[in-house]
């Protein structure tokens, strides 16, 4: 029975359920006024300025901005990410619509705007309240950005391409050759909803401008970024990035040796907060106070967003597997943390083991220590040529003009605007 039921679907997404986009997408194209809703969860993983910024300069196009709450988060990680994100669209004088946290409840975006195409920050679906959920919105157009490029080995990518979202979307932009290739593999719908668009915030670092975001802006002091992931000892077996717990109080002691040569940008997983709020032997009251000492040293500070962050630093270190391909944009000194090599290499694609090779590996705490002072402060970089040669050759956009402007023309195409 499951198996004919799969088959079923597989059929209804293939060859009925594009049509029925195509046809969505006609009805729409026609209107006056199409509306369009992007939400915002958090500024580490809002994508979509670019694509915001020219739909609302189009007479087709009218922009809403929409603030959700993460769900998997706690109460105090969702209002800090909620007011970072005020902060920014407010310094850009953009308007946006509130979410209620006192009621912890999202605008009703169905009853007061009927969106007619909607831009998600996530494909997941216990990231959003209620009337937030795209279910609720499954016929509509949906759109979808992924804040990060893939490096998971293919056996883990289910929930990078096959979710319920991924297979009823009407548009996946996808940031590389190597995402619509491991997709069609793994999706129920073989991808026929994914274009290849490059990278959004690659529009931003091809940029010669960018805000000097660090504390100290005397360049004699080396900028070196910390972005631990949030996973935990036995958490996530899948993949070896529990290194926050041996590495927390060692790069406070990093920071407090080096505060002659060196600044420190602790770049924490928007997660990491809440997840160590629940894990046994640190609960609020330790973690608040961690979080407190980096932003009362004198040579260190905690960073959100991150394109300027890492346009105006040196080098980073990390253990993101959203940072594994995206700091390697700027072409600048990188670490990836890994107490077992072998383990984290079976962790990922193909293309992941190609981004990792172009990070120094460090196992311990010996290897911290001579990666800060042979690279970051020596100014030691034999992997500077091969880091350029994987940039030219594989994350280097093949579309023309800005990835924004790319995804707004497919758009427009696809309504028959043009």
């Amino acid at each position: 029975m499951h198996f004919f039921r799969g088959v079923a679907i597989k059929a209804y997404l293939n060859y009925f359920y594009p049509a029925i986009l195509h046809h969505r997408a006609k009805k729409v194209g026609r209107k006056n006024k199409i509306e369009v809703v992007f939400f915002a969860i958090n500024l580490a993983m809002w994508r979509y300025q670019g694509v915001y910024e020219l739909l609302s300069q189009d007479e087709h196009f009218n922009c809403h901005i929409v603030l959700t709450g993460a769900r998997q988060y706690s109460r105090e990680q969702r209002h800090l990410n909620l007011e970072i994100l005020r902060e920014y669209f407010q310094s850009k004088s953009i308007d946006f619509i509130d979410f209620d946290e006192k009621e912890d409840k999202g605008f009703d975006v169905k009853a007061q705007i009927n969106p007619d195409i909607l831009f998600y920050p996530q494909p997941y679906e216990n990231q959003y309240v209620q009337n937030h959920n795209f279910r609720g919105f499954s016929n509509k157009l949906l759109c979808y950005i992924p804040y990060a490029i893939n490096v998971i080995a293919e056996k883990d990518s289910n929930f990078v391409y096959n979710t319920f979202f991924h297979n009823i979307a009407w548009k996946l932009y996808y940031p590389i050759n190597y995402n619509k290739l491991e997709a069609e593999r793994i999706a129920r719908n073989h991808a026929r909803n994914m274009v290849v668009s490059g990278y959004p915030n690659l529009d931003y670092y091809l940029s010669d401008e960018f805000n000097d975001v660090w504390k100290i802006k005397d360049r004699s002091l080396k900028r070196l970024i910390w972005a631990p992931h949030y996973s935990m000892p036995s958490e996530h077996n899948w993949i070896t990035r529990s290194n926050f717990l041996w590495m927390s109080d060692l790069m406070l002691k990093i920071a407090e040796q080096y505060k002659d040569r060196l600044q420190i940008a602790f770049k924490p997983h928007p997660f990491l907060k809440s997840r160590l709020y629940q894990y046994p032997g640190m609960g609020k009251i330790k973690t608040d106070e961690y979080f407190e000492k980096w932003n009362s040293m004198s040579n260190t500070f905690i960073a959100s967003e991150f394109v300027d962050l890492f346009k105006s630093s040196d080098a980073m270190i990390h253990d993101c597997g959203s940072f594994t391909a995206e700091y390697l944009f700027v072409n600048k000194p990188v670490a990836f943390v890994a107490t077992d090599l072998q383990k984290l290499k079976e962790d990922h694609s193909d293309f992941g083991r190609n981004a990792l090779s172009q990070h120094y590996i460090l196992q311990n705490e010996e290897d911290v220590y001579a990666f800060i002072n042979d690279v970051v402060i020596g100014g030691m970089d034999p992997k500077s040529s091969q880091r350029t040669d994987f940039y030219d050759s594989v994350l280097k956009p093949n579309v023309s003009g800005t990835t924004s402007k790319f995804i707004v023309d497919d758009m427009k195409k696809s309504l028959g605007l043009v």
